[in-house]
């Protein structure tokens, strides 16, 4: 079937899509602060409308205990059951732009300088949202294709998607599908470098409190007597990794999956080199476990970071107690829960008397790895190679995405990640942006993507 009505009227319309995104981007849809409510719920309904305006049935706005899921249907007239049925997600939320002072223009201001469109939400994942839903009204207003589409827009994915997995269960049934379209899962490394992904690694977060004297001592009169909870955090912390950068938890590694040949030659392959990496991260130098490359590190293996610590006052005092945060992603069959108990029997070998402690188990969840070769990845990859005119890259990324975990078990579904972010679009950051052209390719690339699944 040709495909080139739909990429025609892509073409025609990039204009009107491209000012469609900067009237979401105007919203300022920040899903953790209250005093945006009403802010989120204009977002939805500019969802909802523009589903609507493309020809999407039952397009519905459903409640959820926090923000609403923006939720649409569209049946082939002809495929019958045999026609493929793909779950769309998205979400319309976005982090809070602080601190304004380092953005260059407003961040809900959309700005565009040098083919990039700055803005909160540009990247992650608004742009990419409109993405998947441009190439869809591409095809419903130019082509009878034989696919079934459902559309899922959250509100709650930049707060852990905390009531995402509730809506799943109790609307199983409309949800049915064959597989998840995900274009939140991005990172290409450059302009004309797509990717597909095809393994999130899970986490577990802790957080670990030591309490030493009843209230802050004076150090000159308990100093020498009294350890201070900020040495023995300190201490703790340090010990948690060896010289080469391997957590120090025993049993740590001991569901890890071995990196095979094949897989090692095609992550090799990537461009997640040390030049990249030092040119993108701003470090004078990389770390980590030697007999890796950088790119199995930050994919393949499971790491163990400290992202927050507290304690103290500026004044001459032990402190009574000092806090840290510690945040470890987890590579596939690894268990949260297990993690938590090698965590809790190393604090209990190494603490010393001289403190009390306690650790408190504030989230976990699994990694997640999908097959490469399945016939809807392979119809992804071929239509990323025909927009882009270059194979794409395979790519283990080093964070998670909740809602992939969720289809998985809630739906038991699995998801096909892509997605058009530039590893320099500083989402969550400070002037976040788009890079124009790729989101363009973007969406030609779904085109092609859809009608491969009806080829096969």
């Amino acid at each position: 079937m040709s495909r080139s009505s739909a990429l025609k009227y892509l073409e025609e319309n990039h204009e009107r899509f491209q000012n469609e995104l900067i009237e979401l981007l105007r919203i300022p849809s920040i899903s953790h602060d209250p005093a945006h409510k009403a802010d989120m719920d204009k977002a939805a309904n500019w969802l909802a409308s523009k589903l609507r305006s493309m020809g999407i049935n039952s397009v519905e706005i459903l409640p959820t205990q926090g923000h609403s899921v923006v939720y649409g249907e569209w049946f082939a007239t002809r495929g019958g059951d045999s026609a493929p049925t793909v779950l769309i997600y998205g979400h319309y939320d976005v982090q809070s732009p602080e601190p304004l002072e380092d953005w260059k223009s407003q961040p809900f201001e959309p700005d565009i300088r040098n083919d990039n469109l700055y803005a909160r939400g540009s990247s992650d994942m608004k742009g990419q949202t409109l993405a998947s839903v441009n190439a869809v009204e591409a095809i419903l207003k130019t082509e009878n294709l034989p696919i079934n589409i459902k559309f899922l827009i959250e509100g709650e994915e930049e707060i852990g998607s905390k009531h995402l997995n509730e809506f799943l269960a109790s609307h199983r049934e409309k949800l049915a599908c064959d597989f998840s379209l995900n274009t939140d899962a991005g990172g290409m490394p450059d302009a004309e470098t797509s990717s597909i992904c095809y393994s999130l690694r899970g986490g577990a977060s802790f957080i670990l409190n030591i309490f030493g004297p009843g209230q802050d001592l004076h150090s000159g009169e308990y100093g020498g007597v009294i350890q201070n909870p900020i040495h023995v955090l300190s201490k703790l912390i340090a010990d948690l990794h060896d010289e080469n950068g391997h957590v120090t938890l025993p049993g740590f590694y001991d569901k890890v999956r071995k990196i095979d040949e094949e897989e090692h030659t095609e992550l090799a392959r990537l461009p997640f080199n040390d030049e990249f990496l030092l040119k993108h991260s701003g470090a004078p130098a990389l770390w980590g476990e030697p007999e890796f490359i950088p790119a199995e590190r930050i994919g393949a293996r499971p790491t163990m970071e400290v992202v927050m610590f507290t304690a103290g006052q500026p004044k001459s005092a032990i402190p009574a107690k000092a806090s840290a945060r510690f945040s470890f992603r987890l590579v596939p069959d690894q268990n949260p829960n297990e993690v938590h108990q090698q965590f809790k029997q190393y604090l209990e070998v190494h603490m010393p008397p001289t403190v009390k402690w306690d650790l408190q188990f504030i989230i976990g969840g699994p990694g997640i790895i999908t097959d490469r070769k399945s016939p809807e990845v392979l119809a992804m990859k071929a239509a990323l190679q025909t927009a882009f005119d270059k194979e794409p890259i395979f790519q283990r990324v080093g964070g998670g995405i909740g809602a992939v975990l969720m289809f998985k078990h809630t739906l038991g579904i699995d998801s096909v990640l892509t997605g058009f972010s530039l590893y320099d679009d500083n989402f969550h950051g400070p002037n976040e942006k788009l890079h124009l052209p790729t989101w363009k390719k973007g969406m030609n690339a779904l085109v092609h993507f859809f009608h491969n699944l009806t080829d096969q």
